[in-house]
């Protein structure tokens, strides 16, 4: 038997083994704590963890596969590698596992299809991992969604910017500061008379020797990128490739690198040739019009008649000043006068003077149309707009198009049309009764009237905006009682006007004496109607200020009753003269009274009136 160990001996191995459990113990703890912490570390990574042995079986995974994929744990212990895949990339995931497991790592690209059935793309990361001569594959998953959200985003972007470099009307271009292109777009190559950008880019290799006319404007331009960083509005010449030259505005800012150094000029250039030329134009036809309007001043005090009007008073040689400062511009105009002072004559003037004068001079009666009326005879009408629009019909501002509008009496034009004419006041535009397509006439507009606006806007018979619109070039028409000096010069025109070669007798001195007591209500037209009725019946019969005894007058008014053999149709014709005559002086020649006390429609009475020439 062997000899039994001593107390000492038996003392000292329970330390020994107390001193193994404990560290055995502590080791065990240190194990359960760095598992914990590994635990840890594949919760909190971002991605989805997975370890995969050589036959594609899950045995490790984080919570995070759970979360994204929307498998459970139990549901993803079964799943094989390529079961996370359809049908089409299994080929190729498959190829990638292989290579890990041979090379020891690859990454790849993939759809991975989760519980939901949607396939959202990942990067996958895996190395080989060898533990206990077994091969694992070690790895990680990154969802690509937001990346390839910004991805198309950006290639949309580019997309787009590449139609517009491409398809811009302006020439956009980056060169070197040394005047190298480094890209032009279509643009640009067609501007400076290039078949592409490819072939501009390969014949100019130098900007400043063979494109700008000037090389001091280069120079100039290149001192301001350098000092200024960008150039607005740079308009200079350039030869085109057939060596012909265009004018260009550029607009152009300096690329720098980090330190500050100018590495690239990018901009955009705009043909303005076109514009260049027509300014040019402008300013040979504004010289023209200058001395033109310095000769037609240095002469027309010495003229008594300017167009059709006759005066040199003056009263009508301001009126004469006021028509070519209209003439040269194409702003509205508003003629106040009474009525028969001429403001259809002063707006004729200024159409004949003006750039419009090959084009249409359209007068138009505003108190002479009936409200209802007013919109389509302004702006016309499509075919079955109304009852009784059977086709179409062109308004005044499609017959003016490119003339001169002229409304008289405008003062007669309702609140609501003009609400209407400001639109086209304000934007050229205008719409048809019964269309829904706007169309667009260019008209210049001169109007007329014997009222005060002013008390027409107070009373609110007159938008202040449409008032605005209108009187930017106002002339006043004097009456002819304020010019009378001027009778002389319409009596001999008028004389001559409607003898027609006949011979006349002159008026006397007393006929003379009774045209300048007379107040003329009726201004020129009364004049004129009184001249007709001389040289054309030898009746002279004005309404002098005193009283109708005025013998030369009886007598001539004589003349008239005395003739014989006249038609029953000619002495109804010059019976109705007469009446309108009368009832026009009745009223001072106003004629919208005029038709009313005779109790006729207006228009009626306007076309009688033109009829008998009154």
């Amino acid at each position: 038997m062997g000899k039994k160990p001593t107390y000492e001996a038996l003392l000292k191995r329970v330390k020994q083994l107390e001193k193994v459990v404990k560290e055995s113990n502590r080791v065990t703890k240190d194990l359960e704590q760095e598992k914990k912490f590994s635990e840890k570390v594949l919760s909190s990574l971002p991605g989805i963890f997975y370890l995969y042995d050589e036959d594609g079986n899950n045995i490790r995974w984080n919570k995070n596969h759970e979360i994204l994929t929307g498998f459970t744990a139990e549901e993803i212990s079964h799943r094989k590698i390529l079961d996370w895949f359809d049908e089409e990339e299994k080929k190729y995931i498959a190829s990638r596992v292989k290579e890990t497991f041979v090379r020891g790592k690859s990454d790849a690209e993939g759809n991975l299809v989760i519980k939901s059935g949607e396939r959202v793309p990942y990067y996958f990361t895996a190395m080989r991992m060898i533990v206990d001569k077994k091969k694992y594959l070690l790895g990680m998953g990154t969802d690509l969604s937001e990346l390839k959200k910004t991805e198309e985003e950006l290639r949309k972007s580019e997309e787009k910017y590449r139609q517009i470099f491409e398809q811009a009307v302006e020439g956009i271009f980056q060169t070197t500061p040394q005047g190298r292109f480094v890209s032009a777009n279509p643009a640009i190559a067609r501007i400076l008379g290039y078949a592409s950008p490819q072939e501009l880019m390969a014949r100019v290799k130098n900007i400043r020797k063979q494109l700008y006319v000037s090389k001091e404007v280069r120079d100039d331009f290149i001192r301001i990128i350098k000092t200024q960083k960008k150039v607005s509005g740079f308009e200079t010449q350039f030869y085109r490739k057939d060596g012909s030259q265009i004018w260009a505005s550029v607009h152009a800012r300096s690329v720098l690198d980090q330190e500050g150094k100018l590495i690239l000029i990018e901009g955009i250039m705009t043909d303005i040739t076109r514009q260049k030329l027509k300014t040019e134009e402008l300013k040979q036809r504004e010289a023209y019009l200058r001395e033109e309007n310095i000769r037609l001043r240095s002469n027309i005090k010495d003229r008594y008649k300017f167009g059709n009007i006759i005066g040199k008073s003056p009263a009508m040689q301001e009126v004469y000043e006021l028509i070519l400062q209209a003439a040269v511009t194409d702003a509205n105009v508003i003629v106040y006068g009474e009525s028969g002072t001429g403001k259809e004559m002063v707006a004729g003037a200024i159409h004949e003077m003006s750039d419009r004068k090959g084009k249409k001079f359209f007068p138009v009666h505003c108190g002479a149309i009936p409200e209802n009326l007013m919109e389509s005879e302004f702006f016309g009408y499509k075919k079955g707009a109304f009852t009784g629009a059977n086709e179409d019909k062109s308004g005044y501002f499609d017959i003016a198009d490119g003339g001169t509008l002229f409304l008289d009496e405008m003062g007669e034009i309702s609140l609501n049309m003009q609400v209407k004419l400001l639109r086209v006041l304000e934007s050229k535009e205008y719409t048809p009764v019964g269309a829904n397509q706007a169309k667009r006439s260019d008209v210049r507009i001169v109007a007329a009237t014997n009222r005060n606006l002013r008390d027409q806007i107070d009373k609110g018979l007159m938008r202040e905006d449409f008032f605005y619109r209108i009187h930017i070039l106002p002339i006043n028409l004097p009456p002819l009682r304020k010019r009378k000096e001027d009778i002389p010069l319409l009596v001999d025109y008028f004389i001559h006007l409607f003898a027609k070669g006949k011979s006349t007798l002159p008026l006397s001195g007393k006929m003379h004496e009774a045209l300048f007591k007379y107040n003329w209500p009726g201004n020129v037209r009364e004049l004129q109607n009184v001249i007709y009725r001389y040289v054309t019946l030898n009746q002279f019969d004005i309404i002098p200020s005193t009283s109708r005894k005025d013998s030369e007058s009886d007598e001539a008014s004589k003349t008239f009753a005395n003739k014989e053999f006249l038609s029953f149709k000619k002495a109804t014709e010059n019976f109705e003269k007469n009446l309108l005559a009368k009832a026009l002086e009745a009223n001072r020649w106003r004629r919208e009274k005029a038709a009313a006390s005779l109790e006729l429609p207006p228009r009626t009475f306007y076309r009688k009136i033109k009829k008998h020439g009154l």
